[in-house]
């Protein structure tokens, strides 16, 4: 059965912990059409929603750092942090889905970490509260490292996102993909606050196009002219090569300097 909803949107805790130090135009487009998508996704009436999502120190550190880790709980509790204005919840997981993909990946080249104990902040909850309200639909996550060298390459998320997407296409169930991330934006380091416009319009226009094979190629010197957060683009370009050659409907893109990232919001079907 096709994946019968797939996007990709940033997730930066400004969105809710303080909402209204953006301009109001700003923060009511990029919102608006975040809450837009979360009402198609209800239409889609997935059974699951697989979320290509990262985490800030939440679940690893440095003692032990995984490449990709799939979860495969019953449920995560989030978001971790107290202070996002939103309510805390419990996030059903779908167990069986998350097996048969960490099944899978072993047996097709790929080597995730899995985990029954994940604590969701807000780069997976903020999406969640506002593609998946009420939690009603049950989430397998899979983390990204983009924390800390080394990284999964921009062309290893592709692939990984290529296999995943051919596996989801062959389950039984109707499936959203939904990734969370970027775009450029400085986290804890000289330049917080800046916001690469240029990239962050440049990397849209590609996915836009159906060219997200022209990103790959980046190195992470590269990626870093956007950032050291602009790294979470690799969840985007997952969910790119989970639905490879469509191109992406850039639903908004809001250079948010109060929020200290440039938040974009795309769909795919």
């Amino acid at each position: 059965m096709p994946i019968v909803f797939a996007c990709a949107a940033s997730h930066a805790p400004g969105m809710t912990a303080w909402t209204e130090a953006a301009p109001k135009e700003q923060a009511e487009n990029f919102l608006g059409h975040y809450r837009r998508l979360g009402e198609r996704l209800a239409e889609a009436k997935p059974d699951a929603i697989v979320a290509l999502t990262v985490e800030h120190w939440a679940n690893f550190f440095l003692n032990s750092m995984p490449t990709l880790c799939i979860g495969r709980a019953a449920y995560y509790d989030g978001p971790i942090e107290e202070w996002l204005r939103i309510p805390k919840a419990r996030v059903p997981g779908d167990t069986n889905l998350a097996v048969e993909i960490i099944d899978a990946c072993l047996d097709g080249g790929f080597d995730p970490t899995f985990s029954d104990e994940l604590l969701f902040d807000h780069a997976t909850f903020l999406p969640l509260h506002f593609l998946n309200p009420g939690m009603a639909v049950p989430v397998v996550p899979i983390i990204l490292n983009t924390l800390t060298p080394p990284m999964p390459t921009a062309k290893r998320c592709f692939a990984f996102g290529q296999f995943l997407g051919q596996l989801l296409e062959k389950y039984q169930k109707r499936i959203a993909v939904i990734a969370t991330g970027g775009l450029s934006h400085w986290v804890g380091m000289p330049g917080m606050g800046r916001i690469n416009v240029d990239f962050d319009r440049w990397f849209l226009s590609r996915l836009a196009a159906g060219r997200a094979e022209e990103v790959v190629t980046l190195t992470d010197a590269e990626v870093e002219r956007a950032g050291n957060g602009a790294h979470e683009i690799r969840s985007w370009l997952t969910v790119a090569g989970a639905v490879p050659g469509k191109p992406a409907r850039v639903l908004a893109y809001e250079p948010i300097t109060a929020w200290v990232t440039g938040m974009g919001v795309i769909s795919y079907v």
